[in-house]
């Protein structure tokens, strides 16, 4: 049985710092949201994730994602404790994504800042942009951030590089997004 969950983060609303006539185009916000509704279907187990996760010092990853099946115990990931959210994270991966729809430069500066809190960082274009940017893929290689493309019009996704097995560049930043993690679930669980 797969179970997901997606939190509502305390959005920060980056948008309402831009002119009125830029804060209406809504582009990379539709393909984040399709993008997420694409990636949530194609996993095989559940999980829990949000959009806009901000975490201080290291910016607004655009959509976060953990898996909480695991073999021994299923529905583990259902447990509001911290300390079981932590334990069940020592076995499952937290991946960070960032998306842009141009700028794909850009766009891996800030996924290499969500690599220090997150298990994986992945940033994720269309695949025209992908294509520019796989001519540059030893910079993903060196920055140890992954490289997606995703056509919103399939809803297919197509990982052109995923470094494995790196974890986050920091200890500390990972506890800090996992209690804060931990603290979204909780709370959505207490407004059921």
């Amino acid at each position: 049985m797969k179970t997901t969950q997606l939190l509502k983060f305390r959005q920060r609303h980056p948008r309402r710092n831009l002119p009125a006539a830029l804060a209406r185009k809504r582009g990379e916000s539709n393909f984040v949201s399709t993008f997420s509704k694409s990636y949530i279907a194609s996993i095989a187990s559940g999980g829990f994730g949000g959009k806009e996760f901000a975490l201080s010092g290291f910016g607004i990853a655009d959509f976060v994602w953990i898996a909480w099946r695991n073999a021994v115990n299923p529905d583990e990931g259902h447990a509001l404790s911290i300390e079981k959210l932590k334990s069940l994270l020592n076995r499952h991966k937290l991946t960070a994504f960032e998306m842009k729809l141009s700028d794909w430069r850009k766009g891996l500066a800030q996924a290499y800042r969500y690599s220090y809190f997150a298990d994986l960082a992945v940033l994720v274009v269309p695949p025209d942009v992908a294509a520019t940017a796989k001519a540059d893929l030893r910079l993903f290689r060196e920055s140890n951030v992954g490289l997606w493309s995703f056509n919103p019009a399939t809803g297919a996704i197509r990982k052109l590089f995923t470094p494995r097995g790196s974890g986050p560049r920091s200890a500390k930043a990972n506890a800090k997004a996992l209690e804060s993690l931990g603290r979204s679930l909780k709370f959505s669980q207490l407004l059921k």
